[in-house]
């Protein structure tokens, strides 16, 4: 009994320490998202660097977050359970491979893209897609040990790590945005990396002596990635297509996402983190109806408060500087078409999580299967809107409202295979 309590306890402080810190760095997002309506607002040097750094996005969702963490913490945690010493000699020098592959395959594609949106300022475009790839590879870098970190079960030094990055990256976007445009948003990114990496890392790198781990591209699942952060990556596809009709409409769609993802990052994830972790180690049938409902009444909340209040929060959080009142209400109209698909997000996110907790070998074929077909209706979507006479903005709207449609009654069969494989 006493055990269990202190679990519980544990738990709720892990819970806590991870919400505050992303309500901080929350608190950090919105603040920079309003330097960036201040200085840029919804204009095409900024609308043309939103389409560029969504293919950079792309790649990192793929490759940090809640991706990566589908993919390994279960490993990390049940490792770091049995109280062996761990050496993390293989898996330097695995990340530092795969770090280099993906600045040059991100660069295969941003700098295609640099030529098709043709800016003004074409060599200031190429040099940011430079700056974009070193951020997606230093991502994937700073990533794997994050999740180290949460295997270890010390939530509140990742919640702390995070902060500082969020923390140093936005108190030098102003100036750095003032005297360097888009560059600065860039810059200001890789220096509160390696600013984390320094500060929180550096002990880590000692970590040499005890149990090597095989680590490899066989621990790495690349379809359990995609379904891990298959919320991120609607959001960028649907980006994506909003911003192809070579005008400023991205950038209304930006604003409204970072609304409407508030509470995904703040609250779920969190949520699911800790659920995966949980999980990973014992099935509690309870904790995953828990989440379940909290996820759906969180989606209900988000869409009353954007239909009822949706005007009033974008204009106090934006309109300032270049942002003006039309562009306030164009924010506030996608936002109001955006919100009901997160109820379908939240609740996908929550019943993916019992399925992440699996060994991985049990459902590799039905997560290659589930993250084809998402894959699939990406590209069938894009392809056909080459064909209709529809807007980037309904584009968007199509794409976003179809992929997390499909991500809900894919996530109701990936949880019907976690309580029939916990059956057998």
């Amino acid at each position: 009994m006493a055990n269990k309590n202190i679990l519980s306890s544990r738990l709720v402080i892990d819970f806590i320490y991870m919400f505050f810190s992303n309500i901080v760095k929350k608190g950090f997002g919105f603040f920079r998202e309003i330097i960036f309506a201040s200085i840029f607002g919804s204009s095409m040097i900024y609308a043309n660097f939103l389409l560029l750094r969504t293919v950079s996005d792309l790649f990192s969702q793929l490759t940090q977050g809640s991706a990566l963490q589908a993919s390994l913490l279960s490993k990390f945690s049940k490792l770091y359970s049995s109280g062996e010493k761990i050496s993390l000699s293989n898996i330097f020098s695995f990340s530092k491979k795969i770090t280099w592959s993906l600045f040059w395959l991100s660069q295969c594609i941003q700098i295609p893209i640099v030529f098709y949106i043709n800016p003004s300022n074409f060599w200031v475009f190429i040099f940011i897609s430079l700056l974009l790839g070193v951020i997606v590879s230093v991502n994937f870098y700073s990533s794997i040990f994050l999740i180290i970190i949460q295997g270890k079960g010390q939530f509140k030094k990742h919640s702390i790590a995070t902060t500082v990055d969020m923390f140093i990256s936005t108190v030098i976007l102003y100036p750095l945005s003032l005297f360097f445009g888009v560059l600065g948003i860039a810059i200001s990114r890789i220096i509160g990396l390696f600013s984390m990496i320094y500060l929180y890392f550096t002990p880590m790198f000692k970590e040499l002596k005890g149990k090597n781990v095989g680590f490899g591209t066989k621990d790495i699942n690349i379809s359990i990635m995609l379904l891990g952060n298959f919320a991120n990556i609607i959001m960028l596809l649907s980006r994506f297509a909003a911003g192809l009709d070579n005008d400023n409409n991205i950038s209304f769609f930006n604003y409204s996402i970072v609304l409407l993802n508030a509470l995904l990052t703040a609250i779920i994830l969190n949520l699911n983190t800790i659920v995966l972790r949980r999980l990973s180690v014992k099935k509690e049938v309870k904790l995953i109806v828990f989440s379940v409902f909290v996820s759906l009444c969180l989606g209900i909340g988000l869409v009353y408060v954007i239909d009822v209040f949706g005007f009033n929060i974008i204009q106090f959080i934006f309109q300032r500087g270049v942002f003006s009142l039309e562009d306030t209400l164009q924010t506030v109209s996608y936002a109001k078409d955006l919100s009901v698909s997160f109820i379908f997000i939240f609740m996908a996110s929550a019943l993916f999580q019992p399925y992440f907790s699996l060994d991985h070998e049990l459902i590799k074929k039905e997560s290659k299967v589930m993250a084809l077909s998402l894959v699939a209706v990406s590209l069938i979507l894009f392809i056909s809107f080459n064909f209709t006479l529809t807007s980037a903005n309904e584009n968007s709207l199509i794409m976003i409202y179809t992929l997390s449609i499909l991500s809900f009654f894919l996530s109701i069969y990936s949880s019907y295979k976690y309580f029939n494989i916990n059956k057998s």
